[in-house]
C-alpha cells in the first residue's frame, strides 16, 4: 500500500474540515466517569525517538497551551486493536490465558519490526507523527492476528472500525477549542517532512487500557518479544 498516499489524503480531508470547521475537540479526555475500555497490542519508542517528537509536541505547544499533550509513557504505535475501547469493558470477563496462547502463536514468527517515522500530519482532532514499516513484518503480524482470530471464538474487533494499515503515533488531542488554528496549521507544514528517526522494534507489549492509553490506567498483560524463526 502506499502509506504516504493514505497520510496525504486523511491529512487533506482533515485540513479540508478545519478550513471550514476548525479544529474539533474530545471533551471525553477530561471526563473521570468515562469507562471505555480495551485490549491493544502495541509497540513502544525508545528514547531517542520520544525525544525527537518531543520538538514537534513543544513547538505546537508554544502555539496552543492547554491541549493534550501525550506524556513519552504513552506514546506508542498500535499493532492491533483486539478489543477496541467500549463503555464497561472489563478484564476479568476474558479468557486471557486463550488470548496469551493466540497471541504468541501468531508472533511466533516474526521478526524485530523496523519503522522509520518521518513527517506529521493531523485529524480533525489530532496530530500524529508519520510511521513506515521498512519491510513487511508489521504486515504479516497483523495478517498472522487475522487469520488466527479469524477462527476462535474469542471476543475481538480487529478491523471492525477500518482495516489498520498505518504505524502512526498520536502525540496531540485538543480537548478545548483551538485559539489560533492557523498557527497549528503552520507548524504542521513546518514539520511534514521532519525525520525523526527510526527504530527496530524487538517486542510487542499486549495491555488492558483506557481510550487514551495512559499509564495510570494501563495494566501490562504480557511482553512477547519477536525473534523470528
Amino acid at each position: 500500500m502506499d502509506l504516504q498516499g493514505h497520510y496525504h489524503r486523511l491529512h487533506a480531508e482533515a485540513m479540508a474540515n478545519v478550513a471550514t470547521e476548525g479544529f474539533s475537540y474530545d471533551p471525553e479526555i477530561t471526563n473521570p466517569s468515562d469507562s471505555r475500555r480495551g485490549l491493544t497490542l502495541l509497540l513502544r519508542p525508545g528514547a531517542e525517538l520520544l525525544a525527537a517528537f518531543s520538538d514537534f509536541i513543544e513547538a505546537v505547544y508554544r502555539v496552543a497551551p492547554g491541549q493534550y499533550y501525550y506524556p513519552a509513557s504513552d506514546i506508542h504505535v498500535t499493532l492491533m486493536p483486539v478489543i477496541s475501547c467500549y463503555p464497561g469493558f472489563r478484564l476479568q470477563d476474558l479468557e486471557l490465558p486463550s488470548y496469551l496462547e493466540l497471541i504468541q502463536q501468531a508472533m511466533a514468527g516474526i521478526k524485530p519490526i523496523p519503522l522509520r517515522f518521518a513527517g506529521v500530519f493531523a485529524s480533525p482532532s489530532c496530530l500524529m507523527i508519520k510511521g513506515f514499516p521498512q519491510d513487511g513484518e508489521l504486515e504479516k503480524g497483523r495478517n498472522n492476528l487475522r487469520a488466527r482470530f479469524a477462527t476462535s471464538t474469542l471476543e475481538q474487533s480487529l478491523d471492525k472500525r477500518y482495516r489498520l494499515v498505518s504505524a502512526h503515533c498520536t502525540v496531540i488531542r485538543f480537548q478545548k477549542p483551538v485559539q489560533q488554528p492557523e498557527k497549528v496549521v503552520d507548524l504542521l507544514d513546518t514539520f511534514q517532512d521532519r525525520f525523526f528517526g527510526a527504530q527496530r522494534f524487538d517486542q510487542v507489549e499486549l495491555v488492558f487500557n483506557d481510550w487514551y492509553q495512559r499509564k495510570q490506567k494501563v495494566q501490562i498483560l504480557e511482553t512477547f518479544p519477536l525473534r523470528g524463526k
